[in-house]
């Protein structure tokens, strides 16, 4: 394998690793936005039968070792601002994508900066997904598919 070939490698192996936390992120943005305005207008929380999905689910995973450290984690790298910093991470991503004649080295690490609070946030937040069900699947995968066709 010549230089340019490991190079190029090297290039989209780096492309493939933040790219499904990037579209993780964006998923979650999504859910998160969705049930945020869904529950804007609401008059009653009840009426809501994802909401005791999310309740479960959330209780589910506090029984583990690892959701409770994630998501003081996710509290604490957020600086009190969970939902501008998830905005701030996956807008930077896409941009960082969009823009393939930029400095190299800077980008990457802000491609695995947001790579990094999108999977932390995903974490965090895995009680949304009570909210599409099976849905999530299609919603990841359009996800990805914009991520994807922003980084070429």
């Amino acid at each position: 394998m010549s230089t340019g070939e490991r190079s190029e490698a090297r290039r989209q192996a780096v492309a493939v690793g933040p790219g499904v936390c990037h579209a993780l992120g964006l998923m979650m943005l999504v859910l998160t936005e969705w049930v945020r305005a869904d529950l804007k207008d609401a008059t009653a929380f009840a009426s809501h039968a994802y909401l005791k999905d999310m309740i479960e689910f959330a209780a589910s995973l506090a029984d583990t070792d690892w959701y409770k450290p994630a998501v003081d984690l996710y509290d604490t790298v957020s600086f009190g601002e969970p939902r501008a910093a998830l905005w701030a991470a996956v807008f930077m991503a896409l941009v960082v994508r969009l823009n393939r004649y930029g400095p190299e080295e800077p980008q990457r690490l802000l491609s695995w900066v947001a790579a990094a609070y999108c999977l932390l946030a995903t974490l965090a937040l895995l009680p949304y997904l009570a909210v599409p069900g099976a849905g999530a699947l299609v919603l990841l995968a359009l996800s990805g598919g914009l991520v994807n066709v922003a980084t070429r």
